[in-house]
């Protein structure tokens, strides 16, 4: 027989892909402490004071032993509002007072565990475990340096959609740098984020893949989808687009393959946040339709209601709306910069680049033969997303012995 798995302490701010991690490792039974910002258990006074709080829980949690931060949280958001500081800078306000909180907690544990943090916000957890001797786990919730050079690439090339984001300052990355270097293991979700690691200079050989896990709230089959035998103005290829709209999640060259797609019965359909200037003339009435931000439950509805998700994106950590569609049997048209969710051929298109010409052709081609939407849609039924379980099993094989 094997060794016994050590026990596990996860320190997560936030409540990020709800709870996965520490759900997959109460699941692998070696969650020993689940040290977050926040935890309000149903009925508490704080969730009926703040909607956003109210969903700092999980039920199959309910019985861990739960170290929250929850009333010192509260007095410390008061007190970031009361006194604005610059984005980036009051977002490593959050990470350092989360870190320096969970330090506090950690101190009073003894024996032997694998301490789990988020990327960005674990640099004091890991020199206090390194100091016990723990092992270490930083979940890397994005591709790094990588992804805001390639924003900052991007404006720069078409300056028409707005300034770039702002960048975090150089102390983000070097504090992220010395996370990487503290760590015995690092998770990623995608390929390219491995990929993007290496490129700045992190150990591959410490690096593993991990996807993210997905379970629908409600498990059941998806129903089958209906295509038409041909597109028509009166039943056009109908679009989606979930997430933020930016350049760097492509949104600029789905729009240029709709422009050059005008006058075909195909409509786009945007849901989600805007985080880019759009040109009025890109976003013509009859064929783009401007939803803007919804609740995950209006997302689902989406899902349903068209034909096809567009994830033309040019750098992302994974993109899980690919998963949710997918488990809604809606077929994929993604890049190769994100979590590979679509099979090529079999439950979508996976572009060889991101540009408007390519993104163009292959919306065409669903466009000309929707029988291809109707395999794809079957074949999206039958693939079953990375469980919870699975996603609990993988982390325990990522940990060196």
């Amino acid at each position: 027989p094997g060794a016994r798995p050590k026990a596990w302490v996860c320190c997560q701010f936030g409540a990020r892909e709800h709870y996965a991690i520490p759900r997959a490792l109460h699941r692998a039974g070696v969650l020993r402490t689940l040290v977050t910002d926040a935890w309000v258990r149903p009925g508490s006074p704080i969730g009926r004071l703040s909607a956003r709080l109210s969903e700092r829980f999980h039920p199959e949690l309910a019985g861990v032993d739960v170290r929250a931060l929850t009333a010192r949280l509260v007095a410390r958001e008061a007190g970031w509002r009361l006194s604005p500081r610059p984005e980036w800078e009051t977002t490593m306000r959050r990470n350092e007072w989360f870190q320096r909180q969970s330090v506090r907690l950690l101190s009073s544990l003894r024996g032997e565990q694998v301490v789990f943090a988020h990327s960005y916000s674990a640099r004091l957890i890991f020199r206090l475990a390194k100091a016990r001797g723990w092992p270490t786990v930083l979940g890397q919730i994005d591709p790094g340096i990588a992804h805001f050079a390639i924003a900052r690439r991007l404006a720069a090339e078409a300056p028409q959609f707005g300034p770039p984001p702002p960048e975090p300052p150089p102390r983000y990355f070097e504090e992220w740098r010395d996370e990487c270097a503290t760590a015995d293991c690092i998770v990623v979700n995608s390929e390219w984020s491995r990929q993007s690691l290496a490129q700045a200079g992190i150990d591959p050989g410490k690096v593993t893949v991990v996807p993210l896990a997905y379970e629908p709230a409600v498990p059941s089959d998806s129903p089958r989808r209906s295509y038409p035998s041909s597109f028509t103005p009166g039943r056009p290829l109908r679009l989606l687009f979930a997430g933020t709209q930016s350049v760097v999640k492509g949104l600029p060259v789905l729009l240029e393959a709709m422009s050059a797609l005008r006058g075909e019965p195909v409509t786009l359909r945007l849901v989600g946040e805007r985080g880019m200037s759009i040109p009025p003339e890109l976003v013509p009435r009859e064929s783009v339709e401007l939803v803007g931000p919804v609740a995950r439950s209006e997302v689902m509805r989406h899902y349903g209601e068209c034909d096809v998700l567009i994830f033309p994106s040019h750098s992302d950590g994974f993109g899980m709306v690919q998963v949710e569609a997918q488990a809604a049997g809606l077929p994929i048209v993604a890049s190769r910069h994100c979590g590979r969710v679509a099979e090529d051929g079999r439950t979508g298109i996976v572009l060889s680049e991101v540009s408007p010409a390519v993104l163009t052709a292959a919306i065409r081609s669903l466009l000309e033969q929707p029988a291809m939407l109707a395999r794809f849609s079957e074949a999206a039924r039958s693939q079953r997303p990375s469980s919870v379980a699975a996603l609990g099993a993988a982390l325990l094989a990522a940990v060196p012995a």
